[in-house]
């Protein structure tokens, strides 16, 4: 069985960040014929929620580039000199990736700006440092959280989006294929329909099945594991685990508004985690905010009551 290697042309989904790249990376070779080693891939900024291929995307610039990816968390760079080593690393045409990149001190983040306009590092009053042509890519799950005067450095932004069960099925089947894993077809849009369009939990889901599967001595994943795993993992129809499902009940116990300090207190959660778990539901209509708090929506209510729950 052939390995399916990443590639732009392989790549499920996500058509107009994939056209965006083709492109540009038709017109990178283009001047590389004229210019040689002069050109760099451009700048791109990646933006979208966690999960959904930002890290995949900016390695797979990398491999289109035929070139070296510097993988950077941006959380871990705390001063002006490790931007500055990074930058001094770099070799004509590679990639720079900062995940997460609007967690970048300010400080840091200016360090970048005269290394993206106009390609030079300034190592002291006057020492300035010429860099080789090189990309920057930035991922973030907060786009408008970075300043102004960053995000417009960037010369691509590709905004990605959550991805359709059929996508997710055939994501999830390249994945299998790449593993050498033989799934049935009912396994993969039983896995693919709870993976709430984001590849990183589909792919859990589907180790999950195979850990079930092989814990029954058999090398495929039937859709009786599938159900299985989540019968034991204790996950809903949409994907949603039980912490998760007893947030929807709260609004359900509530019968009106519930303010997110009060789920919180009951959930044993902080604010920051329910609220970034809680953007599924609105995604999703089951939930609705306001300033008085977190409604059940009858969606949510229909939810809930065809789904087996936890108290």
């Amino acid at each position: 069985m052939d390995s399916v290697v990443p590639s732009l042309s392989k790549t499920i989904g996500q058509n107009e960040a994939v056209s965006v790249l083709t492109t540009a990376v038709d017109a990178y070779f283009y001047e590389r014929s004229k210019r040689g080693d002069k050109v760099a891939f451009p700048h791109t900024l990646i933006t979208g929620a966690g999960g959904l291929g930002k890290s995949f995307l900016a390695d797979l610039i990398g491999r289109e580039c035929c070139t070296t990816v510097h993988h950077e968390l941006a959380q871990n760079v705390r001063t002006p000199e490790h931007v500055r080593a990074s930058l001094m690393m770099l070799d004509a045409g590679s990639v720079l990736y900062y995940d997460e990149i609007h967690e970048l001190p300010p400080t840091c983040a200016v360090t970048l700006y005269s290394a993206l306009q106009d390609g030079e590092l300034h190592l002291g009053k006057h020492h300035v440092l010429k860099l080789p042509p090189f990309c920057l890519v930035g991922a973030t799950t907060h786009e408008f959280l970075l300043a102004p005067s960053c995000r417009q450095r960037f010369r691509l932004l590709l905004r990605l989006q959550f991805y359709s069960d059929d996508e997710m099925a055939r994501i999830l089947r390249q994945r299998a294929t790449i593993l050498g894993w033989h799934v049935e077809d009912e396994a993969i849009n039983s896995i693919a329909s709870r993976s709430r369009g984001i590849p990183r939990l589909g792919v859990r889901w589907l180790e999950a099945a195979k850990r079930t599967a092989s814990a029954n001595y058999t090398d495929e994943i039937k859709a009786e594991h599938v159900e299985q795993t989540f019968a034991q993992m204790n996950v809903d129809s949409l994907g949603f685990d039980a912490i998760e499902q007893r947030y929807l009940q709260l609004l359900r116990e509530g019968q009106g508004p519930v303010r997110l300090n009060v789920l919180a207190t009951h959930l044993g959660l902080p604010r920051q985690s329910i609220e970034m778990f809680e953007a599924d539901f609105i995604r999703l209509g089951l939930i609705t905010k306001s300033d008085k708090g977190r409604v059940l929506t009858a969606k949510g209510v229909e939810h809930l009551a065809s789904s087996v729950h936890v108290s």
